[in-house]
């Protein structure tokens, strides 16, 4: 029924690109659908066709809009400028993804460049400045990491990734209080956050709070039995 159901949106978004054929948002659904389904290669170009025509449509927008207000047609050229601005926005999201799909295939600064123009479309986007975040805190670079995770923060204090990953660099720091504080708020965000349970339980075991450690290690083995690690399973002996 799934793939049936696919099938059919599929024809629908090419019927809507035969009638529009710069229809962005058409081929950023189909890029979704494609990726869904695992066909990567499809995915791919889809999403570039519709950061292409997200790209040029903004400029064409944006001249009219500079057009308008030589003009002094400003009431004109404000609503160009919005609809440029919200082409800028649709291609940030198109970017998001894309550099999603790149990270799954380990292409590391194919992905890095997508968030770094889906920030520069978009700087209020804080699930990109997260992923930008959790990209190069794989690649031990903490301090760029850190930097865009308070920006993410910053925008969305409620990103419990954000919290997660930041904390997680605090523990690497050795800042235990404020790893602590950040795993606590994305607990607190998300309650059945089981992998921050098994986070907090790691840190209490640093810090030799063990009660505490067992504590929290039950309560993610709880949500998520597949959860184990050595250290901690001693604990529940």
């Amino acid at each position: 029924m799934v793939t049936e159901f696919t099938d059919i949106l599929k024809i629908h978004l090419y019927k809507a690109l035969e009638t529009d054929p710069k229809f962005s948002e058409a081929h950023f659904q189909l890029a979704l659908l494609y990726k869904d389904n695992g066909d990567e290669g499809k995915a791919e170009i889809h999403f570039n066709k519709a950061i292409e025509l997200d790209s040029e449509q903004s400029r064409e927008i944006n001249k009219r809009g500079e057009s308008l207000l030589k003009k002094y047609q400003f009431q004109n050229a404000n609503v160009m400028f919005l609809k440029a601005q919200k082409k800028r926005h649709h291609c940030a999201r198109v970017n998001l993804q894309l550099s999603n799909l790149y990270k799954n295939q380990s292409e590391v600064t194919k992905a890095e460049t997508c968030l770094l123009n889906s920030i520069q479309l978009d700087p209020t986007s804080s699930k990109a400045h997260r992923n930008m975040g959790i990209l190069l805190i794989q690649q031990k670079n903490y301090d760029d990491a850190r930097f865009y995770f308070e920006k993410a923060l910053d925008l969305n204090y409620n990103d419990f990734l954000a919290h997660l990953n930041l904390g997680l660099i605090m523990k690497q720091c050795k800042d235990y209080l404020a790893a602590k504080l950040h795993f606590l708020t994305a607990l607190d965000i998300n309650p059945n956050f089981s992998v921050c349970m098994l986070e907090i339980a790691l840190l209490q075991l640093v810090m030799k709070n063990h009660i505490k450690a067992k504590i929290y290690y039950q309560k993610a083995r709880e949500i998520s039995p597949d959860i184990q690690h050595d250290a901690l399973d001693k604990l529940l002996k």
